[in-house]
């Protein structure tokens, strides 16, 4: 009777989550809906040398608003942010679909960033305070498959758009689902516990964000630039990133030291590994293939239902001992997926290889996602888990943006140097994070879980 009562959820726990589950629903079909769009965006508006600006823009506006969001959250409690922060986020998709030129879709992308970054760190924060520690791991699988849903139909859904009407009524179809979102919201604030504000003074880091966010930008404009002008931009790109960056994340994160920093080391290079054969494999099977956006958005599908699985699977793994091990394991899924994956470009290669490479990829997330934000609460005092919600969020959105900078300027170095296809560049940077995320997830391996 003890056992049953322990793992039933309370009213509470249930609102709690339905409300996010709605919540990530709504940012899910933004993600993947796009991504599939993005071929047929950047022909109209741009060129293949700035797709990783157009594609990754969003994830440099979040380095901003995550920062803001856990201390936002921590002082003055959780809606305020998740209000103010699905509202930017419809607001930026709409500009978005409404853009005549590239620089006004980059602008709707960059608000886009900044509103859902200001989303998923309150929502950390609720969990951490109100969820028991043995339903934690429930709380964040469902998150996953909260991720994996419209990934497995937003992709179909969004080629279809884009073949019947074009892509536009797909960013605003995105903001009609966001706005929509926030019914829930109202019932959840008011069983929320009462939060007593803390005066703590605005977050030191924020002028890093700032600065690493510009510097993350030179690094995705260089692939678009050519001569000097690319240089100077991957040079500044560089020099902002290395002295702005390493304050954003727990100390020792890119070392991998053992710890809170290792868990967050290993996010960086999971979410960089993954963008970088998921966001051009739509691209790809487009131009090299031949591939409709209707078919390209079967192939993410097929790859985020491997998330799925792989987020329901490391939820059966209770002793905390082995949930340490599960990262591990998730990262040589990642590096079998990425070695698929080289074959991409590769017209002589069925495609259908690198979509069992993606596959694998999307399982391996799928076990690594869920469980490290698990770990990396159940290493921290309750009292941090508002800054460290920062730090795991942070980690999705550095690891992306930075592997789209990467991107640009191996896709444009390629290019210029070799008479070969550039697009091997993606899934090559992919297999590198895989291999730096093995290396993090080894130190993982049997840290001990606070008890306060």
């Amino acid at each position: 009777m003890r056992t049953a009562e322990k793992t039933k959820f309370t009213p509470v726990e249930h609102l709690l989550l339905l409300g996010s589950l709605v919540l990530i629903l709504s940012l899910a079909f933004e993600g993947t809906a796009t991504t599939n769009a993005m071929p047929t965006i950047i022909t109209e508006l741009g060129g293949d040398q700035w797709y990783s600006l157009a594609a990754g823009m969003k994830m440099a506006g979040q380095i901003i608003s995550i920062v803001i969001a856990g201390w936002w959250a921590d002082r003055y409690g959780a809606g305020r942010p998740l209000v103010v922060g699905m509202i930017a986020f419809a607001a930026g998709a709409l500009l978005a679909g409404m853009a005549p030129a590239l620089w006004m879709f980059v602008a709707g992308r960059a608000i886009a960033g900044l509103g859902s970054g200001l989303i998923m760190v309150p929502l950390y924060v609720m969990v951490g305070g109100i969820a028991s520690p043995g339903k934690r791991p429930t709380f964040f699988a469902v998150f996953s498959f909260g991720w994996a849903l419209p990934a497995i139909v937003g992709p179909s859904i969004a080629g279809f758009i884009v073949e019947l009407w074009g892509w536009r009524p797909v960013f605003w179809l995105v903001a009609v689902v966001a706005l929509l979102a926030l019914a829930p919201l109202a019932p959840l604030f008011k069983r929320l516990p009462e939060h007593r504000e803390v005066n703590t003074p605005a977050p030191p880091v924020l002028v890093g964000a700032v600065l690493t966010s510009i510097g993350i930008m030179a690094l995705q404009v260089s692939g678009g630039l050519s001569g000097a002008s690319a240089l100077i931009a991957i040079a500044v790109g560089v020099v902002l990133i290395a002295v702005s960056m390493p304050g954003l994340l727990p100390k020792g994160t890119f070392r991998a030291k053992e710890g809170v920093a290792a868990v967050v080391g290993m996010r960086v290079a999971l979410m960089g590994s993954i963008t970088g054969v998921q966001f051009f494999l739509p691209l790809v099977l487009s131009r090299v293939h031949g591939w409709t956006p209707t078919q390209t958005g079967w192939a993410i599908a097929i790859g985020t239902t491997a998330w799925a699985i792989g987020a329901w699977a490391q939820t059966q793994v209770r002793p905390w001992d082995k949930r340490t091990r599960i990262p591990v394991v998730a990262a040589g899924l990642l590096i079998a997926g990425a070695v698929l994956a080289l074959t991409m470009p590769l017209v002589s290669v069925p495609p259908y290889v690198s979509v069992i490479g993606i596959s694998l990829m999307g399982l391996g997330q799928g076990f690594a996602h869920a469980t490290s934000s698990d770990l990396a609460l159940g290493v921290t005092a309750q009292s941090k888990h508002g800054e460290i919600s920062a730090s795991v969020q942070l980690a999705d959105s550095i690891g992306p943006a930075l592997t789209m900078g990467f991107i640009s300027i191996a896709f444009s170095a390629w290019e210029r140097l070799t008479e070969s296809t550039p697009y091997i560049a993606a899934p090559g940077v992919s297999l590198i994070l895989a291999v730096l995320m093995l290396f993090a997830a080894l130190r993982i391996i049997g840290l001990q879980r606070r008890q306060d």
